[in-house]
């Protein structure tokens, strides 16, 4: 028998079979409709099994020397429609392997060769034997095969996570990254720069390598980047240039510089590019709309109900778009929905208690990244999109920056081994105004901490950090400084006992509801008050130290109460007519508990003796209060306005509401755990924390295995 005639005519490989006589392939016993040449390239490579077939032998055996066409064009069609009849995957290959610019190589697992001698088995019944035994053979073989391709795939290892290798800070000028009006600041890149707004200019550059942040001239006094074109020669820019309404129109701007144009007549506040260049998806209102690129053809897609979308982007594929959805109360949630407008549903329902928004594809659409906000860290999330075939993935969201720093707004490099991001410091300085000498100054040497809280006598504060949210207590002048809380608790409004022997807080654990603990001045394990399943805030002692009494937490839900823990009991009762009622201040005389109203506008004063309520100010109030030492004032330390402060004082006696003072701060304040902090040190004079953060932009170097 010649060489030719040894050759297998038959080959099984997974659950195909392919004829190399009659050309034909079928999966499972149904013919699959597979081009000729696609079928040659298959072929050559099952003749050749781990071995290279070289794109020159492909060539030589597809087109003979004589034809004129477009190699490359063809013969990777031609690997196409074969690896879709496989249902292969050029990155995860389980047949067909690429060697780039070198040619193929079947990697697939051949069960069984059968030859054909060519003859009649009609005419040679021992032939047909020994074919229905060499069958046979080839179905055990492909049952054991099987088997074993089961049990190893049950025991793949698992993908190693991705994580962040290396981190280069590209700009560092100090400033904050953002624009001078809503501040959606998005990041984008065209592969050698970094497009960013920045405040007080309207849009930088910096090159991915780092360096200085240069200008780029427009017209705009007030942008947003949303997007830069697939071409990576266009950004798609949001300009508030008429009023501060949110739908505005929709500009181009080419770069690295050029005269911006408006994009046809769209009006919106976030857009993308579809990954062919031809459509932008953008969102104005509560919905989704589809435009051709240049702002003709525009459709609705989808609604959204009562909520918002913001940051949209477009699969690699094409076949879905993601974007952060801002809801009603102003809470963030990654969703999807396919780009014909089905199948709307939201990204990680029930993952955690994280605010998710702005998040990104790799390039080759093996993972999608976005930012998180949990446990009072911002961080960026990965999650493994694509499954791979010879390794068990985790689809679960891994955190790729777990801190001290803040990192968000992640964008991927062209290349995917680099990921462009936000990055900053939270830290405020602690500063006093002294009231005699209208001077602000650094109080407790500047350090980054909020509500402060001073023991009776007033040699002692407790204070709670910024952003670690730990615990601390010391002396007035800093001195015997000792941390009593350590993660993963995290602390807020921390207030001492009459007797100064104990420190009542609000405290968390992994974003599960707050609740009242109390711990010892001189260390020692906190310990919850109640075992309710309540949020609980904000305590506040009874002058013989015997109660505590605490609020709830609220965001848009307006039946909080106010509860009083009897701790000689531990029994726990809820203040009458509190409701609505939050933020307890017990007087230090012990006569009266000061709250606010949830809507913001109304301070009421309980008299603990009649145990009854009255109004005691009807001014809109925005920020902390705080009792005078004396009992004689509740002071309200407004800071809505962010940079500036003004102390009010109310007078118990008649209620007369008077300015104590109003100075502005060369910095923004901070916002802490419950939003912007003020409070009073024992001479009255307020206290507050500017912002002294820093914000710059990082290159991450990232593994995505």
């Amino acid at each position: 028998m010649s060489g030719d005639q040894a050759r297998p005519t038959v080959i099984s490989f997974g659950p195909f079979e392919a004829d190399l006589q009659t050309r034909e392939l079928r999966k499972q016993g149904v013919r699959l409709r597979l081009p000729g040449q696609s079928f040659q390239i298959l072929k050559m490579l099952l003749e050749h099994p781990g071995g290279l077939v070289t794109r020159e032998e492909l060539q030589q055996a597809l087109w003979p020397s004589e034809t004129f066409v477009d190699f490359e064009h063809g013969v990777n069609t031609a690997v196409n429609k074969l690896r879709e009849a496989l249902g292969d995957d050029a990155d995860n290959p389980r047949y067909i392997e690429t060697l780039p610019r070198r040619g193929y190589r079947f990697i697939g697992h051949i069960v069984c060769a059968k030859q054909d001698t060519g003859e009649n088995p009609a005419d040679h019944p021992e032939t047909r034997v020994s074919h229905r035994i060499l069958w046979k053979v080839c179905v055990a073989a492909t049952g054991l095969a099987a088997a074993t391709g089961a049990l190893a795939f049950s025991l793949r290892s698992t993908v190693p996570p991705p994580k962040v290798v290396h981190y280069k800070k590209l700009t560092n000028d100090g400033l904050v990254k953002e624009t001078s009006c809503k501040g959606r600041f998005d990041l984008v890149t065209d592969g050698s720069r970094v497009y960013f707004p920045e405040y007080k200019f309207a849009l930088l550059q910096v090159s991915v390598t780092g360096g200085e942040a240069v200008n780029i001239p427009t017209p705009f006094e007030c942008l947003d980047v949303l997007d830069i074109s697939p071409d990576r020669t266009k950004l798609l820019l949001f300009h508030w240039g008429q009023g501060m309404d949110l739908e505005q129109p929709l500009w181009l701007l080419s770069v690295p510089s050029g005269a911006p144009r408006r994009l046809g007549t769209l009006l919106g506040h976030a857009g993308t590019w579809s990954p062919d260049g031809q459509s932008i998806a953008y969102a104005n209102g509560q919905d989704l709309y589809i435009a051709k690129s240049d702002g003709s053809a525009s459709r609705k897609l989808i609604g959204l109900d009562h909520a918002t979308a913001v940051h949209i982007r477009w699969s690699p594929d094409g076949k879905a778009l993601r974007f952060t959805l801002e809801s009603a109360t102003y809470t963030y949630s990654l969703w999807e929905v396919a780009a014909d407008g089905s199948n709307l549903h939201p990204l990680l329902p029930g993952w955690s208690e994280a605010s998710e928004f702005r998040g990104n594809w790799t390039p080759d659409g093996k993972y999608f990244l976005f930012s998180a906000h949990r446990q009072g860290n911002t961080g960026i999330w990965a999650i493994r999109e694509k499954q791979n075939v010879f390794h068990k993935t985790n689809r679960q969201p891994v955190l790729l920056t777990p801190g001290p720093m803040h990192f968000w707004f992640p964008i991927p490099s062209i290349d995917g081994k680099w990921i462009f991001s936000y990055g900053g410091q939270d830290r405020g300085e602690l500063t006093r105004y002294d009231l005699k000498s209208r001077q602000l100054m650094p109080y407790l040497s500047g350090i980054s901490a909020e509500g402060l809280d001073f023991s009776k006598d007033g040699l002692w504060v407790t204070y709670v950090t910024v952003p670690e949210g730990t615990l601390w207590r010391s002396k007035l002048d800093g001195s015997q400084r000792m941390q009593l809380t350590f993660a993963p608790l995290y602390a807020g409004l921390p207030h001492w006992s009459p007797d100064g022997k104990r420190i009542a807080f609000a405290g968390t654990v992994s974003n599960q509801n707050w609740k009242i603990y109390t711990v010892p001045f001189d260390g020692g394990s906190p310990e919850p008050l109640t075992e309710n399943e309540r949020t609980e805030v904000d305590p506040t002692w009874s002058p013989d130290g015997n109660s505590v009494v605490f609020g709830e937490n609220f965001v848009s839900d307006r039946r909080t109460h106010i509860y009083a823990v009897d701790l000689r009991t531990r029994r726990t009762s809820e203040l009458p007519g509190s409701n609505g009622l939050f933020s307890p201040r017990w007087s230090p005389d012990g006569r009266f508990i000061a709250a606010l109203s949830v809507e913001g506008d109304l301070m009421m004063l309980f008299d603990v003796k009649a145990q009854a309520w009255t109004k005691l100010s009807n001014v809109p109030v925005n920020g902390y209060h705080v009792w005078s030492r004396d009992s004689k004032y509740v002071y309200v330390i407004d800071t809505s306005r962010n940079i500036e402060v003004v102390p009010y004082r109310i007078r118990i006696a008649d209620h007369k509401l008077e300015r104590v003072a109003n100075f502005a701060v060369p910095k923004a304040l901070m916002a802490g755990l419950f939003g912007l902090w003020a409070g009073l040190t024992p001479d009255d004079s307020p206290l507050f924390l500017q912002d002294i953060s820093s914000e710059e932009i990082y290159a991450l170097e990232v593994d995505l295995p």
